[in-house]
């Protein structure tokens, strides 16, 4: 078996959606030839942890790091988990990346530097694997590749320097970080995205690595014995958290205007939201006498998480009209997908109306409340009527972990 070394600032016991695609690839590589040898960071501060992950990569070889990025540094403060509120962790951010080029994870780059190098000087390795956000994991792939020859993939979760959300102070920042982007992608041999559309977002060097899709996914195993939906009232679900203009206003002010007018619906309908939920949506609820129809859950484990998705008849999510979104597909639509849901997704046109739609989905604009209600009235009938929808088989196999594992897998050989 060929091992692979995998950079990952994220990693378990950190929780969130982000961390789900490289536990999930750490755990099924092995299974189609690959074994990973993943390098991380050690304790952290940060504001969700969900330590039911860690079996997730049960006896895996981790390898983890100190760093001297604020997280780190905060984490250092016990020995324990150390959590901070969502709005600290992103005025950290804000403040940081700044000042910090390609991002405030720069100080573990001599740390997964120093570990990369020891492990490849073993020998055995077949390819290097550097996800991103934070970017500093590239640099340090690219570090390693420029030292070693070992073959490179970069993997792209999100836009570098294209990103609308990238915090340059000025405009030598912002050259930093293309540039930086161009050297990682001019020594790498082969780059993955999410999806297409992130492709065209990519700063490419004009000798430009193949561009692969490798999409998020599902994990079939965290459905296993997974709860039937509840029959006496017609649940949407929403996992997740609302940060910026992600926000459920819009399904609130729709699910209001179907209780003036069908007053008898209040207790045939319940809306679900798993993740934390902000202070200005729970004044939300209040004031629109929505406290019997909504439920709250806060942060949940990453497999509990899935059950209450199970328990749904409707999965919903919203993207609100910020640049670059025709390119965003939310992690959480390939759970949708695994969940087998029909899916009511408020975004505006692009990739993710597309994922969306070849699910058997429905798509209305995010702001529009009343198609919104219409969309609530279609899928609430079909529940009274038994005949909600379900995702495509070939759909559910495209976004199953296992075959997204063997398609990387394939394509770790191709470099070897």
């Amino acid at each position: 078996m060929r091992k692979v070394l995998l950079l990952a600032y994220y990693f378990p016991p950190i929780g969130l959606s982000g961390v789900q695609p490289i536990a999930k690839l750490v755990k099924y590589l092995p299974d189609f030839g690959w074994e990973p040898w993943v390098v991380t960071v050690g304790d952290v501060a940060y504001w969700a942890f969900d330590s039911s992950l860690l079996e997730e990569v049960k006896g895996s070889h981790i390898i983890r790091t100190p760093s001297l990025d604020p997280p780190w540094l905060l984490g250092r403060l016990k020995k324990k988990e150390v959590k901070v509120g969502r709005r600290t962790q992103d005025l950290f951010v804000r403040l940081h990346q700044a000042f910090l080029v390609p991002d405030n994870k720069l100080g573990w780059t001599p740390f997964a530097l120093g570990e990369g190098m020891k492990l490849l000087k073993e020998g055995g390795f077949g390819a290097i694997y550097a996800t991103g956000p934070p970017f500093t994991s590239h640099l340090v792939g690219a570090l390693l590749k420029s030292r070693t020859g070992v073959p490179l993939a970069l993997d792209f979760r999100d836009p570098w320097s294209r990103s609308p959300f990238l915090s340059a102070p000025s405009p030598l920042h912002r050259a930093a970080h293309s540039f930086l982007e161009r050297l990682s992608l001019r020594l790498a041999d082969v780059c993955t995205v999410v999806h297409g559309g992130l492709r065209g977002n990519l700063n490419l060097p004009e000798r430009a690595p193949e561009v692969v899709v490798i999409p998020n996914g599902f994990d079939p195993e965290d459905f296993l014995d997974a709860p039937s939906p509840e029959g006496d009232r017609f649940t949407v679900t929403y996992t997740g958290a609302f940060y910026g203009n992600l926000t459920p206003k819009y399904l609130l002010g729709a699910v209001r205007e179907l209780l003036e007018d069908s007053p008898g619906m209040r207790k045939e309908i319940r809306l679900v939201f798993v993740g934390n939920f902000r202070d200005e949506e729970r004044e939300l609820v209040r004031d629109w006498g929505l406290e019997d129809v909504v439920e709250t859950t806060g942060y949940l484990p990453h497999r509990e998480s899935v059950r209450r998705l199970c328990r749904t008849h409707l999965a919903w999510f919203m993207l609100g009209r910020v640049p670059f979104v025709e390119i965003w597909v939310p992690g959480k639509l390939a759970e949708y997908i695994g969940a087998r849901k029909p899916i009511l997704a408020c975004v505006p046109e692009g990739e993710a109306a597309r994922v969306v739609r070849r699910a058997g989905g429905k798509v209305v604009p995010p702001e529009d409340v009343g198609a919104i209600r219409e969309a609530l009235i279609e899928y609430y009938e079909r529940w009274k009527e038994g005949k909600l929808p379900s995702v495509p088989d070939e759909v559910v196999r495209e976004y199953d972990w296992r075959c997204i594992s063997a398609r990387l897998a394939d394509l770790l050989n191709s470099l070897t």
